[in-house]
């Protein structure tokens, strides 16, 4: 999969609009972009059931497609992942969730936690802090 910097410069060098037809504009698959992520931090499905406290075959199911992850789960992988915002709502995007919306106070401490690298259990306090549900 080329970065976005290398499509960036393809389009710009390109002669014709054909180029954007290829794979490389599509959205990728949520196993496929979960092994990105995964590639990238150097991590494995295993190292992520353990720290988000999932069942390991679980786990491996939501890794390889055949189990869609809960808005909440990707949530709290991409704490985990110490993911940005804009990475964040990208993987609710490719999995079909709901973006993360700063009106409601919940997604607000959840935004809030991504953009300042709180760790999954600082953001579950903010959370109880607030009166919002926790990420289940």
């Amino acid at each position: 999969m080329k970065s976005t910097r290398e499509l960036e410069h393809q389009i710009r060098e390109s002669t014709t609009a054909q180029a954007l037809a290829g794979a490389d504009y599509a959205m990728p698959s949520l196993p496929i972009y979960l092994s990105s992520l995964l590639h990238r931090h150097r991590l494995a499905v295993q190292d992520v059931a353990v720290r988000c406290n999932l069942d390991r075959s679980y786990a491996y199911q939501l890794f390889n497609g055949t189990r869609r992850p809960s808005r909440d789960l990707l949530l709290r992988l991409a704490l985990l992942l110490k993911l940005g915002e804009d990475e964040a709502q990208r993987l609710l995007k490719i999995a079909g969730r709901q973006p993360l919306y700063a009106r409601s106070r919940r997604d607000a401490a959840v935004l809030y936690a991504l953009t300042h690298g709180l760790t999954m259990e600082e953001t579950q306090d903010l959370l109880a802090e607030l009166g919002e549900e926790g990420l289940e």
